[in-house]
C-alpha cells in the first residue's frame, strides 16, 4: 500500500484512447465519482501494519553513499497514528551497523526540539518559517488529493483511458495546479475505472520552498475491507539544500505489509 500490483510509469501503460469526449465520460463526472468513493472510507478507522522503510543518501552525482533501513510497526487508532521503531541498520563503505539505540536517542532529541518550536509558536514568539511540505504523510490523502468540489477549483484536469497490465480498465488523470502552492500537488493519478478508486499516484508540489530543488513522490494504494484506503508503497525523491553549504540527494521508499483492520 502480499504487495499489490505496481502500475508501471513512463509509457508502460497501453493507452487506449486520448482525451475523453463529453459523451464518453466528462471529467467532472469522474471527479465526482472519485470524490464520492474517497468520502465512503472511514478516516477514523483503526488498523495495524508492518513497515519496511529504506532511505538511500546520494552524492551530488546521485551515486549511493549510505543506506538506512528501518523496520517499524504502525498502529492507527480511530485515525490517530503511532509508530514504533523496531530496528534500524545502516550501510556505508561496505559495512552494515545496527544503529537502533543511537537513532532512537536522536529521534527523541528532534521531537523535543519540535515540541519547543510549537510551544514558541503558540506563545506568539517569532520563529523560523516551516515549509508546509513537512509533516505531510502519503496516507493523509485528504491533504493532497484535488477531487473534492472545494479543492478542484484550483486545478485543471485531463483524462485518458488505459489498460493496466492485468487487463483492468483504468483512467489516467493528469492534474495541473492553476494555483501554485506547496500544498497543491500535480501529476498523474491512476484510477480504477470500475470502482473509481485511486490506485497509483505520481506527483510533485506545484510550488516549492527555495531550498528544495526537486521533490517527487509515488504511492500505490489499496482498499482494505472496504473500510479504508491505505498506501501499500510510497516512494520519495528529494534534492534539497541550503545555498552551497549542504545538499541532500535522498530517495526513500516505504513498503507496508501485514495490514489488518482492527475493530
Amino acid at each position: 500500500m502480499g504487495r499489490m500490483l505496481l502500475l508501471p510509469t513512463g509509457g508502460a501503460l497501453l493507452i487506449a484512447a486520448a482525451l475523453f469526449s463529453q459523451s464518453s465520460g466528462p471529467v467532472e463526472t469522474v471527479l465526482d465519482r472519485v470524490a464520492a468513493r474517497l468520502e465512503s472510507f472511514n478516516p477514523k478507522s483503526s488498523w495495524t501494519a508492518s513497515i519496511s522503510s529504506t532511505q538511500i543518501e546520494h552524492d551530488r552525482k546521485w551515486r549511493p553513499e549510505r543506506t538506512t533501513v528501518q523496520t517499524k510497526a504502525v498502529t492507527v487508532t480511530e485515525g490517530r497514528r503511532e509508530e514504533e521503531i523496531l530496528k534500524v541498520v545502516q550501510t556505508a563503505d561496505g559495512k552494515t551497523t545496527d544503529i537502533t539505540e543511537r537513532y532512537l536517542v536522536e529521534r527523541r532529541e528532534r521531537w523535543e526540539k519540535y515540541r519547543a518550536h510549537r510551544a514558541a509558536e503558540e506563545r506568539g514568539k517569532p520563529s523560523a518559517k516551516r515549509s508546509s511540505l513537512r509533516g505531510i504523510r502519503l496516507d493523509d490523502y485528504a491533504a493532497l488529493v484535488p477531487f473534492s468540489a472545494e479543492r478542484r477549483t484550483e486545478f485543471s484536469f485531463d483524462i485518458r483511458e488505459a489498460n493496466a497490465p492485468d487487463g483492468r480498465r483504468v483512467y489516467l488523470l493528469d492534474v495541473r495546479a492553476e494555483v501554485k502552492d506547496t500544498m497543491n500537488w500535480e501529476g498523474t493519478y491512476t484510477i480504477d475505472a470500475t470502482t473509481y478508486t485511486p490506485i497509483h499516484a505520481r506527483l510533485r508540489p506545484s510550488d516549492r520552498p527555495a531550498f528544495v530543488k526537486e521533490i517527487e513522490v509515488e504511492a500505490d494504494f489499496e482498499v482494505f475491507e472496504d473500510v479504508n484506503i491505505i498506501p501499500r508503497r510510497t516512494w520519495v525523491r528529494i534534492n534539497a539544500g541550503f545555498l552551497f553549504i549542504k545538499r541532500f540527494h535522498v530517495v526513500s521508499e516505504e513498503v507496508y505489509s501485514d495490514i489488518r483492520i482492527t475493530p
